[in-house]
């Protein structure tokens, strides 16, 4: 579980509850579910005319990523291309044939197939280089669309407002009841600006963030490849791959 989203979310709301306490109001008269059918489900749906199909399936098929940690280990990873390296170097690059169909991840899997299979390494760079491409286009559609409906929420909230305003004026001839309605129709911006700023923005920017993530494993999976390619000293490679962990890191040497 990702705590920043979760505390976040959680703290805004009490954040901005406590502030209307404090002026003498009370947060629940906030929540209109009108307000939340008019302006959630609305923006994502005016968000998927923009925005390719395929980026559209995958950014609620990997929302769940917004709320877990990173499943992206740099450590784990670095220790493990090592133990390949130096077992090719040992052995050749043929005894990591066996090696390959074990291994958890379909981009290090295919770079070391096609060295198993005697491809150059140019080859096998310019291959991987559209991989890792394609995972950078598809991650930032995929966080783009949630950041488009981030974007459109607040005028969804406008058109919210606007709505209960026109109902709210046709009453006129009862003044209370007419207040209660432009009360209402203003709870439509505050939920627009807050889901812009508070949920469906702030879940494109955390799947952007986390992709890059991803990438960067897949950038370092390709040096580790080429390292082990060229048969690079395992201790080398690994002083190389460690420069990936993220800044103030510390870099520990599993040959330490």
């Amino acid at each position: 579980m990702d705590l920043t989203v979760i505390l976040g979310i959680l703290g805004a709301i009490a954040s901005i509850s406590t502030g209307d306490l404090m002026e003498g109001g009370n947060p629940i008269h906030v929540v209109h579910i009108t307000s939340v059918i008019i302006i959630f489900p609305t923006s994502m749906l005016a968000s998927m005319v923009s925005t390719d199909g395929e980026f559209v399936k995958g950014a609620y098929k990997n929302l769940g990523m917004v709320f877990k940690k990173s499943p992206v280990n740099l450590h784990e990873r670095i220790k493990q291309i090592i133990e390949l390296s130096t077992l090719a170097r040992h052995d050749g690059l043929l005894s990591l044939e066996k090696k390959v169909s074990e291994l958890d991840s379909e981009f290090l899997k295919q770079g070391l197939s096609m060295a198993v299979d005697g491809n150059e390494v140019d080859t096998i760079i310019e291959t991987l280089d559209l991989v890792i491409e394609e995972t950078e286009e598809f991650w930032h559609g995929c966080a783009h669309y949630w950041i488009l409906a981030g974007e459109t929420s607040p005028v969804m909230g406008l058109i919210g407002a606007v709505l209960g305003l026109i109902l709210a004026l046709q009453k006129l001839d009862n003044p209370p009841e007419m207040a209660k309605g432009i009360a209402g129709a203003f709870t439509a911006t505050v939920t627009g600006i807050f889901s812009a700023y508070v949920v469906l923005g702030p879940f494109g920017n955390k799947m952007k963030a986390k992709s890059h993530h991803i990438v960067k494993e897949q950038k370092l999976m390709l040096e580790g490849i080429i390292g082990i390619v060229n048969g690079d000293n395992p201790r080398t490679l690994e002083a190389k791959l460690l420069n990936f962990l993220p800044y103030g890191e510390e870099k520990h040497s599993q040959f330490n």
